[in-house]
């Protein structure tokens, strides 16, 4: 019997071990793929239409949003134009807090823990740094005791201030749900501003989904008796531009996820997170960071596609980075590739040495197994080869997308 419960507990465990080879199988295959434009958008939920639904999907958190942080900012894009309001990830706001170091030396508290201060972020940086040079001879003085100059270096901080606002993290909130009208897109994210005057569509959800509770003793998100929210879009205007905004939301009432058991298990078990889809943007060559720094510095990267015979990255300032981003090239005195594979095998990522294989007694390889490249030919640009690099998307850098409406 003994015996019997080893093997069991055996076989029990290689099964679940598949399992989770399989499901890490699974992951891997769909990370592979390069995502098209389409299939990262996809994954956004905008209300475009007069209605929509929209299901909120169970959440492990305290909230059923997420708070995060944007820049709302004016950049480069295709054709040498400025698109304005273009939304951009802040790492001060989003990511952990990093440890402060001071001439290359980290800090410490009084207890000798790191002292951590927030991500860097160049965005941030030229806000605060607008906001210092507010004149503060006016601090505690009511605009009504101030004589002419003060009223004069008042109207001054004002404008200083107007600009730096420009530049500082907006609050987003974001939810996860399922998009009704497109269902085989998938989990989505829905993504909405912060109202400082508390008519935003956070505001207008929370007392919707507390009548719902009440009423229904259930939660609003509940796999089987939840509710899908009916969104009434209308038409309006902004500065002389057309868009559409949320005039109304309801309750539909209690429903299943799904009335397919699978297709609901999937939308449940699909472990996708917002920062899968909102990330932050980057060009070839130039890691987030930069990104921003191009940005705050008005040089920011794009790809030019106005022509569609001619399309290429563009890297204002940066033509060391543009013929980079724009040529494929293989570099035979480059450092070892960090993204090297070791057999499967191999445990803690060790490398396995073989003591008997020298320079001499491997040999030259044959013809066929030769590559034969020359000094004028390996910086070849293919024709049909995407230009992105390590962007996400065909085409485009990876992040949010200009034709957002955010």
């Amino acid at each position: 019997m003994e015996n019997q419960n080893v093997m069991a507990n055996a076989q029990g465990s290689e099964l679940s071990s598949f399992r989770q080879s399989f499901s890490d199988y699974q992951k891997n295959q769909t990370k592979s793929k390069r995502k098209s434009k389409e299939d990262v958008l996809a994954k956004y939920f905008v209300p475009r239409k007069t209605k929509e639904v929209f299901r909120i999907l169970p959440y492990k958190t305290a909230k059923f949003h997420v708070d995060v942080f944007f820049h709302v900012v004016s950049t480069n894009i295709a054709g040498g134009k400025k698109k304005h309001g273009t939304v951009i990830y802040c790492p001060a706001h989003n990511d952990p807090r990093v440890q402060k170091v001071v001439n290359g030396v980290p800090q410490v508290d009084g207890n000798g823990k790191p002292l951590l201060i927030p991500a860097p972020c160049p965005l941030c940086d030229r806000a605060k740094k607008l906001l210092a040079k507010q004149d503060p001879s006016l601090k505690g003085i009511k605009k009504d005791d101030m004589n002419t100059k003060q009223l004069e270096i008042n109207e001054s901080n004002k404008k200083i201030f107007a600009e730096a606002s420009k530049w500082e993290a907006k609050k987003f909130y974001i939810v996860r749900g399922i998009d009704k009208g497109h269902e085989s897109d998938g989990v989505k994210f829905w993504r909405f501003k912060h109202n400082f005057k508390n008519q935003g569509t956070l505001d207008s959800l929370y007392p919707i989904l507390d009548e719902f509770i009440t009423i229904n003793g259930v939660s609003f998100a509940d796999a089987q008796n939840g509710t899908d929210l009916s969104i009434t879009m209308a038409d309006t205007d902004f500065n002389g531009h057309p868009y559409k905004t949320i005039s109304a939301i309801s309750a539909r009432g209690k429903s299943p996820l799904s009335t397919d058991p699978i297709v609901a298990k999937q939308w449940l078990e699909d472990d996708i997170t917002w920062r899968d889809v909102f990330k932050p943007k980057q060009a070839p060559g130039m890691p987030p960071f930069e990104f921003l720094e191009s940005v705050a510095n008005g040089t920011n990267p794009y790809w030019e596609d106005t022509d569609g015979n001619n399309k290429h990255w563009v890297f204002p300032g940066r033509p060391d980075l543009e013929q980079a981003a724009n040529t494929r090239k293989q570099n035979l005195d480059g450092d070892e590739n960090e993204n090297f594979e070791y057999a499967s095998d191999i445990e803690d990522g060790q490398r396995v040495t073989i003591s008997n294989v020298s320079a001499s007694t491997v040999g030259t390889p044959v013809k066929e197994d030769a590559v034969e490249m020359t000094a004028s030919t390996n910086t070849a640009v293919e024709e049909d080869e995407d230009l992105v690099g390590d962007a996400d998307v065909e085409n485009a850098p990876s992040g949010d997308y200009e034709d957002l409406p955010f």
